[in-house]
């Protein structure tokens, strides 16, 4: 898979996230390549979108995508492109990833509860981020997995307590 595959596929997640695109706009950050990356993302939003360039210069990020009141970062680093941050998340989700993004309101307890339902359906987590705007408000747990989530799996997060919404990768 190329760069650009691996942006578009990045894109197209994101886009399954954010099926309303109206207002959205795109920074392309990164300094070489901007035009190769503005392409494989819009082409991967699969709308247009307006794109903007940054005149900073940054380590390893590419874009930021804002849509409503959602931010996406994706990076680079040597090994992979990947959303490097969801809103105020820190996270690493590469393409072709399964897991979860499971939007709550922070509570005591939700690492567990979630991680409790993999494990009962023999789901292996590889990396998790759990990030919240403060205590007790809008947080955001992000679980990768080596397994797919079925949506069994995801039916059962979702009767938690102050679940918001909770999002399959793939």
């Amino acid at each position: 898979m190329t760069d650009a595959e691996k942006l578009r596929d990045l894109a197209r997640l994101i886009r399954r996230l954010e099926p309303n695109l109206a207002g959205a706009s795109l920074t392309i950050l990164a300094y070489d390549q901007r035009d190769d990356i503005a392409k494989a993302l819009v082409e991967g939003l699969g709308a247009d979108v307006p794109v903007q360039t940054s005149s900073g210069e940054y380590a390893n990020h590419l874009a930021v995508f804002r849509v409503g009141g959602s931010k996406y970062t994706i990076a680079q680093d040597w090994r992979e492109v990947y959303i490097a941050e969801i809103n105020y998340c820190p996270c690493r989700i590469p393409p072709q990833s399964h897991g979860l993004l499971v939007y709550h309101i922070d509570y005591p307890g939700v690492i567990y509860d979630v991680s409790r339902i993999l494990a009962d359906n023999r789901i292996n987590i590889s990396k998790l981020n759990v990030s919240r705007e403060q205590k007790g408000k809008n947080a955001l747990l992000v679980s990768i997995t080596d397994e797919a989530i079925t949506p069994d799996v995801i039916a059962a997060i979702e009767k938690l307590p102050q679940i918001t919404r909770v999002f399959s990768l793939q």
